[in-house]
């Protein structure tokens, strides 16, 4: 099952009875699982994973795979697994694109929304205050805005049903900072006014 993992800068996680080391590519293994208690720990929704690691201050994001025995308490999306395997590391932008997917892909699930230093996920306006930050607005006429470096994304969704989605970085291909920006059709634009 693909899921995502944070760790601490070196790579080490602690949680429920021990601490564990990863490596990218080498499979890590416990001999039991269960949330919160034992096992490797991981997350379906990447958003969640900043309940236990933050975004930014070092803390590292992983594209994973957990196998063997998977358990699930309904905390968030996060399971605990006997094997553990990280595939790839996400950059910010990385980790706002699969926040994005995931949304898109479970429409009416509930806990998409987060608000941290970093990172904010609200219904139709959501804003960015730090360079590398991730600011996700959805809705029927969403609306996001964001300073130089961060990762903006735009989710129109209409009668429950996302028709569009968008990710940009302010800075880049004329998006400019502090600058309120929504979805028309498909394509992004700089919003009117801020309503």
């Amino acid at each position: 099952m693909t899921v995502f993992k944070a760790t601490n800068q070196d790579m080490i996680c602690t949680l429920g009875e021990g601490k564990f080391s990863y490596q990218v590519g080498v499979p890590a293994r416990a001999p039991g699982s269960k949330c919160g208690r034992t096992g490797l720990h991981a997350c379906e929704y990447v958003l969640d994973c900043t309940g236990y690691y933050s975004l930014g201050g070092g803390n590292r994001f992983f594209l994973a795979e957990a196998e063997g025995d998977i358990a699930e308490d309904g905390a968030d999306t996060r399971i605990a697994c006997t094997r553990l395997t990280l595939i790839k590391e996400l950059s910010h932008r990385e980790v706002a694109g699969h926040a994005m997917l995931y949304m898109v892909h479970h429409p009416k699930r509930e806990g998409w929304e987060k608000k941290q230093a970093m990172v904010e996920t609200a219904p139709d306006r959501a804003q960015a205050q730090m360079p590398e930050g991730i600011a996700i607005a959805r809705g029927p006429k969403p609306m996001v805005k964001g300073v130089e470096g961060s990762h903006l994304g735009l989710i129109k969704e209409e009668r429950g049903k996302i028709t569009y989605a968008r990710l940009f970085t302010v800075g880049q291909a004329g998006i400019r900072p502090d600058t309120w920006y929504t979805l028309e059709r498909d394509r992004i634009k700089e919003a009117e006014h801020e309503t």
